[in-house]
């Protein structure tokens, strides 16, 4: 291979590379947002975050 045909593909595999990049990159900012606006609907509807007061009773232990 000649020196010019390396570059050509020196320069497509790091185009191919960024816009791989940028386009992950764009999904993860858009589930981010998704994420947080439906956590603000949830809140808005009532839900809560914080833990109940009253602890969780387990299942009971059947005596044999």
């Amino acid at each position: 291979m000649s020196i010019r045909r390396l570059f050509i593909l020196a320069v497509a595999v790091t185009g191919f590379t960024a816009a791989a990049y940028a386009i992950g990159r764009r999904t993860r900012q858009l589930e981010k947002r998704q994420l947080k606006q439906d956590l603000r609907a949830w809140e808005d509807e009532g839900g809560n975050l914080a833990p109940s007061e009253t602890p969780t009773v387990g299942p009971a232990v059947a005596a044999a």
